[in-house]
């Protein structure tokens, strides 16, 4: 079946070849780009032929996606007059279903293209030529032991990926942003791999939380990452393979990124699903196959942030609803000042905040004063308090600590032992295999230092006053009030009452927010 000449030559007597790579993980040195472009350039070398391109696809399934829905080969099917010539390296790295093969056929047969791959059966040169039926029965064939295989690795794949899963050891796939690949003793007595926080994007990661905790929303993160030529999932990725991928200049951030990003409780070190679900132990705990990159506060911070991002105007209203919602306050009761109107008698509606005086001793009417009022004086106080300072957010990040682990570990090992003494023959050997597979990893645990959970201060690209003339929804606004303690005393008088007489602006002892936070971490550090 192989062909060492072919009719179908170009004007300079040369095949026009293109060479085709394909790999589904880039981890496999067996089968890594290198040694498939390697004996593809070989038979290229014996067949006369010159190249005019390649078609790299990597980290790309045969059995999930056909030659025309890959990102390099599919180009090259779509202009089948740029070549004559396409070159594998075996007949799995092109398809593993025999209705692709099928097609690709039609597709040499109508267009008088040779298919070859480096290494057939027996380690040879073939080539199908889809002028013989003949050649056409072998390569279904083929392609259907090709399909098979694929089949059966899948399979396999999912059994140990479920099992990985359970007892929290990393199980492959496309590496969480922010982590790397660590080995560790797991529960079955076997080494398996482990995420661990990757330095660069564990703190890319972490800052983009805390915009999004600040209240920035997914298009102004994802500016932020863009902007900071943060390196994006993909090069991470790449650039933590073996070998290392070259970074794609091309490659950016999306806003289906960031949102899943953002959103995914790996932070936590959870084990997550493809559809974004966390997997469980039958009792209900998470499964965890990774150090978290911020603790349970942290966390409970950007889900309320991200919900309010993502239902801006949802929910039951509340009644007292207004702008200064817990932020305005009544000086003599000291509970918050509901928002009401009321219209003058040239019918114009004029809107308050006013105190009902129901907790107001005996004698001390209610009272209310003119909304616009109020915060035209807030809008003042606040950027002449905090207004040119940068914008901070504090990110807490869990600690490692494995006390509690090595001493759950230790328990079980003495009661295994104490077991182990009244056993004999198989029943022993599987006992002791335990007691030693707990006993390895506890003395790997005690190797490892304890972490304590520390705080992070996280500079934003722009100072208080940036985003108080940005935000023009007071929503937000009431947001960044209350994440700078401020509090708007208001005291009775009427419409002749100078405002500075009824006002008082406090505002939290932090009016420096970044001094603030960094006193807040040396506190909690003498703790």
């Amino acid at each position: 079946m192989g062909r060492e000449n072919s009719a179908w030559q170009t004007g300079t007597n040369r095949l026009r070849v293109v060479g085709a790579v394909r790999l589904s993980k880039y981890t496999d040195a067996s089968t890594s780009p290198e040694v498939q472009e390697e004996m593809v350039t070989r038979t290229c070398h014996r067949i006369g032929g010159e190249f005019v391109g390649w078609a790299r696809d990597t980290d790309v399934s045969a059995l999930k996606t056909t030659p025309w829905e890959r990102d390099e080969l599919a180009p090259w099917l779509n202009a089948p007059e740029s070549w004559d010539v396409m070159i594998w390296q075996r007949m799995d790295r092109a398809v593993r279903s025999m209705a692709d093969m099928a097609d690709l056929g039609r597709f040499a047969k109508k267009y008088k293209k040779r298919l070859i791959f480096a290494s057939g059966p027996g380690g040879d040169m073939l080539e199908l030529d889809f002028a013989s039926p003949m050649s056409e029965l072998i390569m279904l064939i083929l392609a259907f032991a090709a399909q098979l295989e694929g089949q059966t690795i899948m399979e396999r794949n999912q059994g140990a990926a479920a099992h990985l899963k359970s007892i929290g050891r990393w199980s492959g796939g496309t590496l969480p942003y922010g982590f790397m690949l660590t080995r560790k003793m797991f529960s079955d007595g076997n080494e398996g791999w482990w995420l661990t926080p990757h330095e660069e994007t564990a703190k890319i990661r972490r800052e983009a939380i805390a915009r999004a905790i600040a209240g920035k929303n997914y298009s102004q993160v994802r500016r932020w990452l863009q902007e900071s030529n943060a390196v994006t999932p993909k090069n991470h990725q790449g650039r933590l393979a073996k070998p290392p991928r070259p970074d794609d200049p091309e490659d950016t951030w999306n806003l289906t990124t960031v949102y899943d990003m953002l959103r995914s409780p790996i932070v936590r070190g959870h084990v997550v699903t493809r559809e974004g679900n966390i997997i469980r132990h039958p009792d209900g705990s998470p499964v965890v196959h990774a150090d978290p990159l911020v603790d349970d506060e942290t966390w409970y911070q950007l889900k309320a942030a991200l919900q309010s991002l993502a239902l801006p105007n949802q929910g039951v209203p509340r009644r007292d609803a207004h702008e200064l919602l817990g932020i305005a306050r009544c000086v003599t009761c000291r509970s918050n000042m509901h928002g009401s109107r009321y219209k003058t008698r040239g019918g114009v509606w004029v809107d308050t905040f006013r105190c009902y005086g129901d907790k107001h001793a005996p004698g001390d009417p209610a009272f209310s004063m003119n909304r616009s009022h109020v915060l035209e004086f807030v809008e003042e106080q606040f950027l002449a308090h905090v207004g040119p300072f940068r914008r901070t957010q504090l990110i807490r990040v869990a600690g490692v600590d494995h006390t509690a682990e090595i001493a759950e570990l230790a328990s079980d090992i003495e009661e295994l032992s104490g077991r182990l003494v009244r056993l004999r023959g198989a029943a022993a050997d599987a006992v002791e295999a335990q007691v030693q597979g707990l006993s390895d990893r506890q003395e790997k645990l005690k190797e490892r230092p304890v972490i304590p959970a520390r705080e992070e201060v996280v500079d934003l690209d722009t100072t208080w006053a940036d985003d108080w003339r940005a935000a023009t929804d007071w929503t937000v606004r009431r947001q960044m009030l209350a994440s700078a303690g401020v509090i708007v005393w208001i005291g009775p008088g009427n419409r002749w009452t100078p405002r500075e007489d009824r006002l008082t602006f406090q505002i939290g002892q932090h009016v420096d927010p970044v001094q603030d936070a960094l006193d807040d971490v040396t506190y909690q550090e003498s703790l």
